[in-house]
């Protein structure tokens, strides 16, 4: 069984399975594999002959390989280089001749997928699965020219692992789905552009480090192996902790041939920007020389640390606490620099824990670009009744609101039993009354202020292809840091045409 059938096969069984909070009952995916012409698929190597070849001159053709950003860990900024990377290269070569692919995903989302012929009439639309970085990119960059089904071949929901494990998912098919879609990436990039266009490339995003996925077969540096895609490291800034990780996930790399054509520090300290970079390509270049002599991957870039791309939007909170805003939903991707001081101090989140009159004089004091998160129990009906009244309060007089509230309901009984108080109807009410324009109110279904305190300051916000401030602002952040005519060296080979 290939994993495009196991998704099918699990959707239209009456057990439900779940892939955040997307119910598989409710998804149409389509097991046809032969959605549209297939290129002859040979057999892969680490430099795939697939690669698009680039004419450098009359005599010189450039072929370029397919980049592999892979991660050191989970949550070092893997999706932000491939914004970048993505961004550089249609503005580069055109959007038509750039093309995007998630081998292996795990978060996944439901999409309406087109065919891409207009003459297709055999062939109607679908609903798909896809990852939601796929979504993301294909979204904001515009890159209609790829079929969502061939930007995310092969998703891991849960079960998944249990039924490769028993033999119900076959590696074969599974790497076929990989290679499938890849050839027909490839083809699209190439003929985006018209018939005769060789600029195009192909960036392929992993899944965490190298590793991830290595239980179902589909590791990334296995799957980049395949691809014959030179791999781009990103890790996270530092100098001992960042190297050791760079090394660790360098050994698998190794172990299945695959170049590594340079590496990203993310998220560094500005005060130590040039200590980083200098002594992480000392270490670098004195330990990842080759056995004979061959130069070591460079550093492609150093990214300074902004910290307002760590800062939650409200849709990161709904998300956390399987919740959705009561009022002021339009305000749904609006960020709040939490901080980390929880007990009132800090600009950004605060728990309330005086009476009403304190907490008034606290949000009266604030002007209108004040942007705090306040936490409060379910118990504390003055202090939403309050919260409501200087929204009005100050919405008569013109100066803009822009706190939310977070109305936390679980309730500890002491002797470890959580249970849940409901929020009165009559005060729903008066919250939902606010619309959609209103103040941002939503609930911490079974959390205690301190718990929701804690759960927010610590989570880690992910991309969202609606949140399109965000992502805008991470594209233009990473971009000026990488070095795209260096990593356009270490990816590409030259050949003599005559030859």
């Amino acid at each position: 069984m290939s994993s495009v059938r196991f998704i099918q096969q699990k959707a239209s069984n009456a057990t439900a399975l779940t892939v955040k909070g997307v119910h598989r009952r409710s998804l149409i995916v389509s097991a046809k594999k032969a959605h549209r012409p297939i290129v002859q698929m040979p057999t892969f190597h680490r430099h795939y002959s697939a690669s698009p070849a680039i004419q450098s001159s009359s005599s010189n053709t450039v072929r370029q390989r397919p980049i592999y950003v892979c991660a050191t860990r989970q949550h070092v900024g893997k999706t932000s280089v491939s914004l970048a990377l993505v961004s550089h290269f249609t503005k580069r070569f055109g959007s038509e001749n750039v093309g995007y692919i998630k081998a292996v995903g795990q978060q996944c989302m439901r999409v309406w997928d087109e065919p891409l012929d207009a003459d297709a009439d055999d062939e109607p639309g679908q609903y798909v699965l896809v990852d939601k970085d796929v979504k993301l990119i294909r979204d904001h960059f515009g890159l209609s020219h790829l079929r969502f089904q061939d930007m995310s071949p092969v998703l891991i929901p849960q079960g998944y692992t249990k039924s490769y494990l028993d033999g119900e998912i076959n590696n074969q098919d599974q790497t076929a789905d990989i290679r499938r879609a890849y050839l027909n990436i490839v083809k699209a990039t190439k003929l985006g552009g018209g018939n005769h266009n060789n600029n195009s490339i192909t960036i392929c995003e992993g899944t965490g480090h190298v590793g991830v996925g290595s239980i179902v077969g589909s590791g990334n540096a296995r799957v980049a192996a395949e691809l014959g895609a030179d791999v781009v490291l990103v890790a996270n800034g530092g100098l001992g902790s960042a190297f050791d990780e760079l090394e660790l996930n360098r050994a698998l790399c190794l172990q299945y041939g695959v170049n590594i054509a340079g590496v990203v520090i993310n998220k560094v300290q500005p005060d130590k920007y040039d200590q980083t970079r200098e002594y992480l390509t000392k270490a670098i270049d004195q330990m990842w020389k080759g056995p004979n002599g061959e130069p070591a991957p460079p550093i492609l870039g150093v990214v300074p640390d902004r910290p307002y791309l760590g800062c939650p939007a409200l849709a990161d909170v709904e998300s956390t606490f399987g919740t959705v805003l009561l009022s002021g939903s339009d305000h749904r991707y609006r960020h709040y620099d939490v901080g980390s001081n929880v007990q009132g101090r800090s600009i950004g989140m605060s728990m309330i824990t005086t009476d009403l009159a304190a907490f008034l004089r606290t949000i009266q004091r604030q002007d209108g670009d004040a942007r705090t998160m306040f936490i409060c129990h379910v118990t504390r009906d003055d202090v939403i009744l309050g919260f409501l009244a200087e929204y009005r309060r100050k919405t008569r007089r013109g100066i803009p609101f822009q706190s939310a509230l977070v109305i936390c309901t679980g309730c500890d009984d002491g002797m470890g039993d959580v249970s849940d108080i409901e929020l009165s109807p009559e005060v729903v009410d008066m919250i939902r009354d606010a619309g959609p324009s209103g103040p941002p109110v939503l609930r911490a279904p079974g959390f205690s202020p301190a718990e929701a305190a804690k759960h927010i300051r610590t989570m880690t916000p992910k991309f969202n292809a609606n949140d399109e401030r965000r992502v805008t602002r991470a594209t233009e952040h990473y971009e000026p840091y990488i070095d795209f005519d260096l990593l356009m060296d270490r990816t590409s080979s030259t050949s003599d045409v005559a030859a």
